[in-house]
């Protein structure tokens, strides 16, 4: 016990020599860089980077087999709505139309003639109902009458029948006949031509599709297919403004809207890791003419504006270990408790009362003061201050080798500003 009396006493005299120190000499002091906390106007944006698609984009396939007998489009030909595209041979449609028509007109007259036999078979039967209620005729002749007509009405039902299915039938051929003739169904451009004329139109099946002759898009609108990452993805909806920026046209930001956002992810294998991305469409609000199909592109969503926020340098935000008080301030540690601590094996502050926060270092009378800072939205180079830091403070900015090692308490001396002039942001 005496040896760690005499132990504080020597650190006491140490520690009255330092002070005494301090009052007839200034301590040198560390060269930081610092920015003066002003009001900005940020953006907070997500990117991500896809592919140009059409507003619409329609491919034509054949409902037909046949050769191509007369292409009259180029591929990159503008066309309109209900403008002649191509036709297929006819000759083998149409003679299926014209034999369809011959059975009908066959089945009209059997109909007909079935119709006439039915109407005899009921007079006959008129006549043999009058003999036989006068018990002129007999039972036999009677009920013989009776089933012919029952038999001529089954005949004209078949006949009917008969003639109902080749009018439905004659409406297939003459729906395939159309089939063979194609037209634009919108005002677009062709931007895929598969066949050539005097190749055959090949028909799909279950499971094997059919030739794709060609495509037409509308390229009035274009629309930006991009992939979000998953950290991002929560912050984009629906609606939210855009910039796109097309590849084949680097001088240019296409202004654009968030019009879709998947819901479903879309995995992509990375070496070791899995990187989940979703699928967001942006559509481009203007023009953009000489605009492509599959061009690469990037877009930027707003996700979020502050247009007078209070904003801090994000390289002035660092994460330390400290103590809160109730209110939730920064308690600044007694360095000669903790030296005291130290000499006597213990430590003056207990780690379970330690938090780690994130907060930033303020200029105050030549010393670092830590703040904690709680911020909102992050913009390119300052993020916004909700709590603890307010316009006008001077918040340390660098050298970052300083701020990792700085102390609250230490001396500091300014060297110059950091960040940029202004009070925005040009996200």
């Amino acid at each position: 016990m005496i040896k760690k009396l005499a132990i504080a006493v020597v650190v006491l005299a140490v520690i009255a020599a330092g002070i005494y120190s301090n009052t007839n000499r200034t301590p040198s002091a560390q060269r930081v860089q610092t920015e003066s906390i002003e009001h900005r106007e940020l953006t907070a944006k997500v990117s991500g980077s896809g592919q140009i698609r059409p507003f619409r984009e329609i491919d034509m396939s054949s409902n037909v087999m046949g050769r191509v007998e007369e292409l009259a489009v180029q591929e990159g030909e503008e066309v309109s709505t209900g403008q002649f595209l191509l036709r297929i041979d006819p000759v083998r449609y149409a003679s299926a139309v014209e034999q369809v028509q011959a059975s009908i007109a066959s089945a009209e007259t059997s109909l007909t003639l079935a119709e006439q036999n039915l109407q005899y078979a009921r007079e006959v039967l008129d006549r043999r109902q009058g003999l036989y209620e006068q018990d002129l005729l007999s039972e036999e002749a009677y009920l013989d009458a009776l089933q012919n007509v029952r038999r001529e009405e089954r005949t004209v039902q078949l006949r009917q029948g008969e003639l109902d299915r080749l009018s439905a039938q004659l409406k297939q051929s003459e729906h395939d006949l159309a089939q063979v003739l194609f037209t634009s169904p919108l005002d677009g451009v062709i931007t895929k031509l598969n066949i050539e004329e005097g190749e055959t139109a090949i028909t799909g099946t279950m499971n094997n599709p059919g030739t794709v002759l060609l495509t037409i898009a509308d390229l009035s609108f274009i629309e930006a297919e991009i992939e979000i990452d998953e950290t991002d993805i929560v912050d984009v909806a629906v609606g939210q403004p855009a910039e796109v920026r097309i590849d084949a046209f680097p001088d240019d930001v296409f202004a654009a809207e968030v019009i879709e956002v998947g819901r479903s992810p879309i995995s992509a294998v990375q070496s070791t890791s899995q990187a989940v991305n979703f699928k967001v469409v942006v559509r481009v609000i203007e023009q953009v003419p000489g605009a492509r199909p599959g061009l690469s592109c990037t877009a930027d969503v707003i996700t979020a504006t502050r247009r007078n926020a209070v904003a801090v340098p994000i390289q002035s935000l660092i994460l330390r270990e400290v103590r809160l008080d109730d209110d939730g301030n920064v308690v600044e540690l007694d360095p000669v408790a903790e030296l005291l601590a130290e000499v006597d094996g213990e430590a003056a502050t207990d780690p379970a009362e330690l938090e780690e926060i994130e907060g930033a270092f303020l200029m105050r009378d030549g010393e670092a003061r830590f703040a904690a800072v709680e911020v909102g939205i992050a913009g390119e180079r300052h993020f916004e201050v909700i709590s603890g830091i307010e316009a006008g403070d001077e918040v340390v900015t660098g050298p970052f080798d300083i701020i990792r090692s700085l102390a609250s308490g230490d001396r500091i001396e300014k060297t110059g500003a950091s960040g940029r002039a202004g009070n925005s942001e040009a996200e």
